[in-house]
């Protein structure tokens, strides 16, 4: 999935049970890393048999492995409403009919990168299992990313910055525009495929987006 202001796919099943945003969110004990109070398992487009045959189009005849690699993010959903500075208070509408409240805003589902902190709008409403922070947390064990990792306020930070840069290209002068919190930041992990293996010249690590099919070569060596 690329990372950009606008992106792609669809999962599953729900979202999981909002926190409690009286209470900060924890840490792992072994980790020492900032957790969400939920996380959900996005369900993944790109099956393994599908991975595997985008690394055969790179490599064509090559005997290969595929597992599953997890990578956290964080998820929050704000709202954008935007409005006239000179709007006059709407007309009264005829008894019966129904009226479109014109305060009612954009709603937004912004991913951060649990790693880097990058984040981008998503165009689409991520739904998948819910699991256990731990098993959010556990995908950090599985990656040799190092850095300080952002936390809620810094989620809440980038997601406010997309929402805005966004909206701002699309309204007309003498718009106002707020932007409130509609769920608070939780835990996502997106499925990737690791794919590796070899044919009689090159062996190659690629990686598949489990969502949207777009992949990165990892490594290439020649035989």
């Amino acid at each position: 999935m690329r990372e950009h202001s606008e992106s792609d796919a669809t999962g599953g099943a729900g979202r999981p049970a909002e926190p409690d945003q009286s209470a900060p969110p924890g840490r792992g004990p072994a980790t020492g890393k900032v957790a969400p109070e939920s996380a959900l398992k996005l369900a993944p487009n790109i099956t393994a048999a599908e991975a595997l045959a985008v690394f055969r189009r790179k490599l064509p005849g090559a005997e290969a492995e595929v597992r599953e690699a997890l990578h956290p993010f964080w998820w929050t959903v704000l709202s954008a409403r935007t409005r006239s500075l000179f709007r006059r208070s709407p007309k009264p509408t005829a008894a019966g009919s129904q009226s479109v409240d014109p305060t009612a805003g954009q709603l937004m589902n912004v991913l951060v990168n649990a790693y880097s902190g990058k984040g981008f709008i998503a165009d689409f409403d991520p739904r998948g299992e819910a699991v256990t922070v731990d098993e959010w947390l556990d995908a950090f064990e599985s990656s040799d990313q190092a850095g300080p990792q952002p936390g809620p306020g810094d989620v809440r930070r980038t997601a406010r910055s997309l929402v805005r840069t966004k909206v701002v290209k699309t309204v007309k002068l003498g718009m106002g525009l707020s932007i409130t919190e509609a769920a608070a930041p939780s835990g996502i992990l997106k499925p990737n495929w690791v794919v590796t293996g070899a044919n009689d010249r090159f062996s190659s690590t690629i990686l598949v987006d489990g969502l949207d099919s777009s992949h990165y070569i990892v490594r290439v060596a020649k035989l």
